[in-house]
């Protein structure tokens, strides 16, 4: 019995690790069928068994935010917004040490902030830098958190704290350190442009339109589409 108990002690993580795996594969083909709904269908179910599983609160969470920017609605693309929040913020609390958790909780802020408009989301600048800075003091090389930070710096007045010079330095460390994150290479290539780098922009677009292994398989097509689109506007 002792033998037999140890067995199943031992073998339940990498079940566990096994079905989350699976579950990510449906994130990362997310753009296919309905898989994404089938993931979050999946998480919901783990998470009835582990209710305070950071894990999986987090995965919920960043879930629920790609779904709410497929809504076409305003109030129901918000509530989904604000129901992601919700869970990361939780998913923060379950486990302060979690670079994940603490960048979709910026990243479902600062989407909800674009729901809302900007006038009603200036408040939200201040903590979702703070959760960039988080991920950044836990994991320096987080290429996402870079790219945040860029587009904050580069998006808000200078009056306000923005400063398009340590934008463009962000969005290049993003590139440095997630090169396979081909979200991270628009902003960088415009912000070439704005500083007459057109070389730089035009390397860096051929570079993203040369990637054969996306780290987001799922993001990949658009955000090739729209280097292409600026590329052909250079060219043309």
């Amino acid at each position: 019995m002792i033998a037999l108990v140890a067995v199943l002690v031992l073998s339940a993580p990498v079940v566990f690790a096994a079905d989350l795996s699976s579950v990510d594969a449906l994130y990362w083909r997310r753009d296919q069928g309905r898989n994404l709904d089938t993931h979050i269908e999946a998480l919901e179910a783990m998470l009835k068994a582990s209710p305070f599983d950071a894990e999986l609160t987090w995965r919920w969470g960043r879930a629920v935010v790609r779904r709410a920017e497929r809504r076409t609605h305003k109030d129901t693309r918000l509530a989904d917004f604000l129901r992601a929040e919700d869970a990361l913020k939780r998913a923060v609390v379950l486990n302060p040490n979690s670079v994940d958790a603490h960048f979709y909780y910026g990243v479902a802020m600062g989407r909800r902030g674009e729901a809302q408009g900007v006038m009603k989301s200036v408040f939200l600048l201040k903590p979702i830098k703070k959760e960039m800075h988080e991920v950044l003091r836990l994991d320096p090389k987080y290429g996402g958190a870079h790219r945040v930070l860029g587009e904050i710096f580069w998006q808000v007045p200078g009056l306000a704290g923005g400063d398009k010079r340590k934008a463009l330095s962000e969005f290049e460390a993003a590139v440095v350190f997630s090169p396979h994150t081909t979200t991270n290479y628009l902003p960088l290539a415009e912000a070439y442009l704005k500083f007459d780098m057109k070389e730089k922009a035009l390397a860096t677009l051929h570079r993203v339109l040369a990637e054969k292994n996306p780290e987001d398989p799922a993001a990949a097509p658009r955000d090739l589409a729209d280097a292409q689109k600026l590329l052909d506007s250079i060219l043309h």
